[in-house]
């Protein structure tokens, strides 16, 4: 079977070309920049600017792909940076994929949406959210915890419900919690940096009150997700959650200082802020889908420093 990845330069980009060659499936890749996309054999690098209709269409048509995996995007704060920008990428991007699988008969197309499409909803102690949660958005009663990124996933998604309806395209996203890893670059700024400043004796400051939670998923967990759905003969839903492992800041700092002998510092002096549990238990099920501890997690992307 032959997957495309486009954005195959990202976190998950790189792990899921790896992991799907060493599964022995033919790996197609485009980016607009594949510098950072792994150079295996059997694995073909194409240069594509997801923008570009005909680009995008030429590439899907001359490989003919069996299934494709899309993830382009301009996340976090660089979604911020450049908001015409963003608007292309991250919709316009979206529509030519989508497009394009449509018009090519694609059998199946996997895309990452986002733990914040919930960010909506009210907090309340002990909620436990599933992908049949619902996801209200309004930036004028959310402004503070929802962002522009997911305000673009929110119509990523009913983007993917239209084409479902109306083309009759297989597609499926997955929600994945706040990813960590190696090669972690955007989003966070700790997220992308606790782990290698333990390693290197260096104190990581982050700028949330002890008691705040986080929801946290390592990266291999997510590419093992993404695997899953990708290769699947038949899926039973087109959503599912990650999960991931929510976790209050100082239970961050305790496991990351006696593990790895970190020096890890939330800020006593910010405001609590909460963030749901995300279930994962439809992934679970339906793959015996496990994610790794936080200490597991944390030790294995340590493992990979040394």
């Amino acid at each position: 079977m032959k997957t495309l990845i486009i954005g195959s330069s990202g976190l998950i980009g790189r792990n899921l070309t790896s992991q799907l060659s060493e599964q022995g499936e033919s790996v197609v890749c485009m980016d607009l920049d594949t510098n950072t996309t792994p150079n295996l054999d059997g694995v073909e690098l194409i240069q594509g600017d997801v923008t570009n209709y005909d680009e995008v269409s030429q590439i899907i048509n001359t490989h003919e792909p069996d299934r494709i995996v899309h993830l382009a995007y301009l996340v976090g704060r660089g979604a911020l940076e450049d908001l015409s920008l963003s608007l292309h990428v991250n919709l316009l991007g979206v529509d030519n994929v989508f497009r394009a699988s449509v018009e090519s008969s694609v059998p199946r197309v996997v895309w990452a949406s986002t733990l914040g499409v919930y960010s909506s909803l009210d907090y309340e102690d002990g909620l436990i959210v599933t992908e049949d949660s619902p996801r209200p958005y309004s930036p004028y009663t959310a402004f503070d915890t929802a962002s522009y990124y997911s305000a673009l996933k929110h119509m990523n998604e009913y983007q993917a419900l239209l084409y479902a309806s109306r083309e009759d395209l297989d597609v499926c996203a997955i929600r994945p919690s706040t990813v960590f890893g190696p090669g972690r670059y955007t989003g966070y700024p700790w997220v992308g940096s606790f782990v290698e400043d333990a390693v290197a004796g260096k104190t990581t400051n982050v700028p949330m009150h002890p008691d705040s939670t986080f929801g946290l998923v390592y990266v291999d967990d997510v590419v093992d997700l993404f695997e899953k759905v990708t290769l699947a003969k038949k899926l039973n839903f087109d959503v599912y959650n990650t999960g991931g492992n929510l976790i209050s800041l100082s239970e961050i700092a305790e496991t990351v200082n006696t593990v790895l002998g970190g020096n890890f510092v939330p800020d006593p002096s910010r405001e609590p802020t909460f963030q749901f549990n995300i279930s994962n238990n439809r992934a679970r099920d339906e793959f015996g889908y496990e994610i790794l501890s936080f200490a597991d997690a944390i030790s294995r992307h340590a493992a990979l420093l040394s």
